[in-house]
C-alpha cells in the first residue's frame, strides 16, 4: 500500500461518500451515474477504489478524534489495566468513556460507526462495479482478486462494528437512496455475513504480494480472522453453536499449513518502528513516513508515552497489570522477568532505574527532571509499547501498527484446542509463544481449566495496546469481575456494547 496516499485523494473525489446520514446522501450524485461516466475504466481504477476501502481502517482517515483518540480512548480506555493518563482527565469526553457515563450522542461512538460504515461502502462499491466490468478492461484473475480484497475488507467493517456495538445495519452493497433506511440485523444474521465473507475472501486471495503491495489482505489475513470470528462467536451467548470452537481451530491450523509465517525472537521490535512487517505480521497498518499529507501518519506515542519521556500522558496502565505481567518472578532465560514486560510497561525497577533502558535515561533520571523528585511516580505504571527508539523532538512517526500477528493465531488455536479437549496440543502452542516472545519455560498447567487459566496470563503478557483485553474478558464472561477488582464502574448489563448512535436513529426510520 505504498501509493495509498496518492490514490486516496483522487479517489475521495471520484467516489460517492454515503454514510447512512439522509441529508449527506441526498446532497451527492448517484453512484451508478458517477461510476459509470467517470470510473471503473481498467484494473488501475479498481485497485485505486480498493486502495481506498483500505483507508477507513481503525478509523485512520480522521486522525485527531478518530485514530489518534476515538479509537484509543475507546478500546484501550475500556481495559480494567488501563488507566487516563496525566493529560486524561482533562478531557470529558475521554472520562466519560472511562466512567461509562457515555449517552448514544457521544462523539466517539458516532465517529467509529461513521467511518467503519464509510469503509463498508467503499469496499461494497468495488465489489458491484468491479464484478460489471467489461471483460476487455480487466482479466478474470484481477477481477477476482479485487473482488476477494474487497470482500475482506467488507468482513473486517462488519466485524469490528459487531465487537464494537450490540447490533448493526448488515450493508451488502452500496448505499442508495432505496435502502437508505434498514433495520438492524441480529447477531446471529451479522455472525453469517462475516463468517461467509472472510471464507470467501480467503479462496480467491493469494499467500503473499511483492514488496510494493504489502499490507494488502492475503489468504492468511482472512483466514486468521476468520477463527478469530468463529471465537468471538463462541463466546456470544446470542449466537453461539457447539462447532464455533472446531471451526476457529481449524481455520487457525489453515494459516499454520501456509508456512507463510513465524515467530519473532525480538518481542519488542514489532512495535518500536525497527521491525515493520515482521515475517510474524499478517495484517499490519502501513504508516509511511511522516509527510505533508497530515493523515498517513502516527502521534500514538505521544497519546501513550508519559510526559517523563516526551509524551502527552494520555493513557496509563494500574499496578495490577504491573503484578500479573512480574507473577512468574524472574525466570527468563535471560534472568529477568518475562521479556514482553519490558517491551509493554515502564515502571521503576532495576531494569529502568539501573540501566539507562528509556530514551538513554534512567527512570530516576526522568523522574527528577519532569517531576522535580526521583520518586515522585514510584507507584505509576506507564506504558513503553508503540513508543520509537527515540521520542525525543518527534511530533510525527511512521510505526506500523500490526492488526493480526502470527502469535494471535498460535494462542487462539490454543484457546480453541483446550475448549476441545485437546489439551496437549494447546500446551505446544502456548510454549511456541512464551518461549520465542518471553524467553519464559514451558509451562507447568495439564488440566483443562489450568491450561485456560494460562492463556488468559498469556493473552495478557502479548497484546497490551493491541485492543484485545476488553473484548477478551467480553468473551470469556469475566467482564463484570475484572471490572470490579479493578473498581470499575463498567458492566456487562450496560457497558458490554455500545449503543446505536444517536445520529444513526434520528436519520434511519427503520432503526429505534
Amino acid at each position: 500500500m505504498k501509493n495509498i496516499l496518492k490514490y486516496i485523494a483522487i479517489i475521495l473525489i471520484a467516489l460517492n461518500i454515503v454514510s447512512c446520514d439522509e441529508d449527506d446522501f441526498l446532497t451527492r450524485e448517484s453512484t451508478d451515474q458517477l461510476s459509470s461516466n467517470l470510473f471503473w475504466r481498467d484494473a488501475a481504477d479498481a485497485k485505486a477504489a480498493l486502495t481506498t476501502a483500505y483507508s477507513e481502517l481503525e478509523a485512520r482517515q480522521n486522525f485527531w478524534d478518530g485514530w489518534q483518540e476515538g479509537r484509543s480512548v475507546v478500546e484501550w480506555y475500556r481495559s480494567d489495566y488501563m488507566l487516563p493518563g496525566v493529560d486524561g482527565n482533562n478531557y470529558a469526553h475521554w472520562m466519560s468513556m472511562f466512567n461509562g457515563t457515555y449517552t448514544d450522542g457521544h462523539t466517539f461512538i458516532n465517529l467509529l460507526w461513521r467511518l467503519n460504515y464509510r469503509g463498508l461502502n467503499y469496499a461494497n462499491q468495488v465489489i458491484t462495479n468491479v464484478a460489471l466490468m467489461d471483460g476487455a478492461t480487466i482479466t478474470e484473475t484481477e477481477r477476482k482478486h479485487f473482488i476477494a480484497e474487497a470482500t475482506f475488507l467488507r468482513a473486517y467493517y462488519h466485524f469490528k462494528l459487531l465487537t464494537l456495538y450490540k447490533q448493526i445495519v448488515v450493508r451488502k452493497g452500496v448505499v442508495e437512496e432505496a435502502n437508505l433506511d434498514k433495520a438492524l440485523s441480529t447477531r446471529v444474521e451479522t455472525w453469517a455475513v462475516i463468517l461467509q465473507d472472510f471464507k470467501d475472501a480467503a479462496a480467491n486471495l493469494p499467500v503473499s504480494y511483492g514488496s510494493s503491495d504489502i499490507g494488502r489482505a492475503t489468504k492468511g489475513a482472512a483466514l486468521a480472522y476468520l477463527g478469530k470470528a468463529y471465537l468471538h462467536k463462541a463466546g456470544d451467548v446470542e449466537s453461539s453453536e457447539s462447532d464455533d470452537y472446531k471451526n476457529a481451530a481449524d481455520a487457525l491450523d489453515a494459516v499454520m499449513k501456509l508456512t507463510a509465517y513465524s515467530l519473532e525472537g525480538n518481542y519488542g521490535s514489532m512495535f518500536d518502528g525497527t521491525n515493520q512487517n515482521s515475517s510474524e505480521s499478517i495484517f499490519e497498518i502501513q504508516i509511511n513516513s511522516p509527510s505533508a499529507d497530515a493523515y498517513n501518519r502516527t502521534n500514538l506515542h505521544k497519546f501513550i508515552g508519559d510526559p517523563m519521556y516526551d509524551g502527552w500522558g494520555g493513557i496509563a496502565a494500574t499496578q495490577a497489570l504491573l503484578t500479573e505481567m512480574q507473577s512468574e518472578g524472574k525466570t527468563s532465560t535471560n534472568g529477568g522477568y518475562d521479556e514482553r514486560l519490558y517491551a509493554s510497561l515502564y515502571y521503576k525497577g532495576d531494569y529502568y532505574n539501573d540501566n539507562p533502558n528509556m530514551q538513554g535515561y534512567t527512570w530516576d533520571f526522568l523522574s527528577n527532571q519532569q517531576y522535580g523528585s526521583v520518586d515522585a511516580v514510584d507507584t505509576k505504571v506507564f506504558l513503553r509499547k508503540f513508543i520509537p527508539k527515540s521520542t525525543w523532538g518527534v511530533y510525527n512517526d511512521d510505526l506500523n501498527v500490526p492488526l493480526m500477528r502470527y502469535a494471535d493465531v498460535l494462542l487462539m488455536r490454543a484457546e480453541a484446542l483446550n475448549e476441545n479437549a485437546n489439551t496437549a496440543e494447546a500446551i505446544t502452542l502456548i510454549n511456541l509463544v512464551r518461549t520465542m516472545h518471553g524467553k519464559m519455560p514451558a509451562i507447568t498447567a495439564v488440566s483443562k481449566a489450568d491450561v485456560k487459566t494460562q492463556i488468559i496470563h498469556e493473552r495478557t503478557m502479548e497484546f497490551q495496546l493491541e485492543s484485545s483485553r476488553f473484548f477478551d474478558l467480553r468473551r470469556w464472561g469475566m467482564l463484570d469481575a475484572a471490572m470490579n477488582a479493578a473498581g470499575r464502574s463498567l458492566n456487562s448489563a450496560n457497558h458490554a456494547y455500545l449503543p446505536v448512535p444517536l445520529t444513526e436513529v434520528k436519520n434511519n426510520s427503520e432503526v429505534n
